[in-house]
């Protein structure tokens, strides 16, 4: 039998071996090491496994891993195991915020702040899961802590700047992010946002240099090797590539023209359900889809650039865009008079296309709106209302008719996520579009559709569509953009599209 004496000497042994793992964890994890931190770890916990600091540690190695959902675990076991921990707490709305899940963020950051008020750190990162809610007014109360605690903390004035940003008081945003990098040059975060907030404003040759900031920021790796080209003359081919989603793609393709007017040679890698309708409306680029691992492009290419930073190098200024071009894709057009033959408008009625909400991770729900809410616009006589709504909307749809009795025309056997091309000629089929910011926006502006766009106020409002012109002359002159007001439901928007289409229906 082990006698007292004997057990308190096994727990002290079991203390110097958790000490001594620990301990050696500690520093490979400081030196970046990170795999044999994880197991140094881990190895300590066999001789205290309800330690929190090894637990919170485990889940900051594996957050830098990218290994979000393990990290939670790790992070959610931390509180459990010393709830009393601000820094657990802190880590764990860290790993929370990354994954998009903004209220979890919030009420763990308000735990780390409420635990530990001198914690500068909580209160930014605090202000940061707000701004991504959508919450900005508290968002700046948060931030504005965190600055008064530590008034040098660059980060937090880059945040306090996106708060600022999310208000519609861009002045003030470019204030507080200047000076964010004041205090340091090399936040990545804070130039790319600001970068952001000048092309917002219009100011687009400063706003593309930092906009490039993106990269580092969001650790983007480049796909390809070659010379990066940055508008020096070439022989041989240039290769851009898509970095951002289809809308932002397509809207990046209207840049190919000025290109060729130059008389560059391209190759054009981007999302492959757009290659048909990229490749038809400029059949001298050679279309690529993006593969993973990047394919060998052949000994022709000279240099290269990310798509998203082509405006750096041809439109540098706004007397660089084109005013008068009226759509620069094309529509397969079979596709769309078969499509057009099977709305079948009535004599005398438009086609009206609808899109009512967006799937973007970030910012799609503050973009999004519900097909109940446009009850008003599809009781418009004189019009058919088409469906142009990707994904699957079929339970919504059934739901609003049954309720409404109201009519809403869906093409079966046409997938309007994954056959873009057909979403095209469908679009193009239409005689006006309806829709929010997302990628039948951007289709329907690129065929020069006449489109009307809900553009939501606050972090919803992508730069593309400015701060205030009802116009889009410089991406897409068929566009007309309704804004969403301030604190404002978007019934208001909806009304006035609404009032809009009856005119147009009469």
């Amino acid at each position: 039998m082990t006698t007292p004496a004997e057990q308190t000497l096994s727990q002290e042994r079991k203390t110097e071996e958790f000490v001594r793992y620990f301990t050696s964890a500690l520093k490979l994890h400081e030196s970046g090491d990170l795999d044999k931190a994880i197991a140094g770890y881990r190895t300590a916990l066999a001789f205290k496994p309800d330690d929190a600091t090894a637990h919170t540690n485990i889940g900051v190695a594996l957050f830098a891993q990218g290994k979000l959902a393990d990290a939670t675990t790790m992070q959610q076991a931390a509180v459990k195991l010393d709830p009393t921990s601000s820094i657990s707490f802190n880590n764990l709305g860290v790993v929370l915020n990354a994954q998009h899940r903004y209220l979890e963020a919030v009420e763990a950051y308000a735990r780390a702040c409420a635990l530990d008020p001198s914690n500068s750190s909580a209160f930014s990162n605090h202000g940061d899961a707000l701004n991504n809610a959508g919450r900005y007014d508290e968002a700046a109360v948060q931030i504005q802590k965190a600055l008064w605690l530590k008034p040098d903390y660059a980060e937090a004035h880059s945040n306090l700047g996106m708060s600022y940003w999310g208000m519609g008081r861009l002045d003030a945003a470019i204030a507080a992010l200047r000076v964010a990098l004041a205090l340091n040059p090399k936040l990545a975060m804070a130039r790319k946002n600001l970068g952001i907030v000048l092309l917002l404003c219009g100011r687009y040759a400063e706003g593309w240099q930092e906009y490039d900031w993106r990269w580092q920021a969001d650790h983007i790796p480049f796909r390809f090797s070659y010379p990066l080209w940055l508008g020096q003359k070439i022989e041989g081919e240039l290769l851009l590539w898509a970095e951002q989603g289809p809308g932002d793609e397509i809207l990046q393709s209207s840049m190919i023209e000025d290109l060729l007017l130059n008389g560059l040679k391209i190759v054009w890698e981007c999302d492959k359900r757009l290659v048909p309708l990229i490749q038809r409306s400029y059949p001298t680029v050679r279309v690529v889809p993006r593969q993973t691992p990047p394919r060998d492009m052949g000994p022709n290419i000279k240099a290269h650039l990310p798509a998203g930073s082509l405006g750096h190098v041809v439109r540098p200024d706004a007397s660089r865009f084109p005013m008068n071009r009226q759509g620069h894709l094309k529509a397969d057009p079979e596709r769309t008079a078969a499509l057009r033959a099977i709305i079948a408008p009535a004599a005398g009625k438009i086609v009206v296309g609808i899109s009512w909400f967006s799937r973007n991770l970030v910012f799609g729900e503050k973009k999004s709106t519900k097909l109940s809410e446009w009850a008003d616009i599809l009781r418009t006589p004189g019009c058919k209302f088409v469906n142009l709504q990707y994904g699957d909307t079929g339970v919504e749809r059934g739901a609003f008719t049954q309720e409404t009795g109201l009519p809403l025309t869906h093409i079966d056997g046409l997938d309007l996520r994954d056959d873009l091309d057909g979403l095209a000629a469908l679009v193009a089929a239409c005689d006006q579009v309806i829709t929010v910011s997302n990628t039948t926006a951007h289709i329907a502006g690129a065929l020069g559709v006449p489109a009307w766009i809900l553009v939501a106020s606050g972090g919803g409002k992508l730069w593309y569509w400015g701060t205030e012109t009802v116009e889009t002359p410089a991406w897409y002159p068929s566009a007309r953009i309704i804004r969403q007001g301030k604190d404002q439901p978007w019934a208001a928007s909806l009304k006035v599209a609404a009032e809009r289409l009856v005119s147009l229906a009469l």
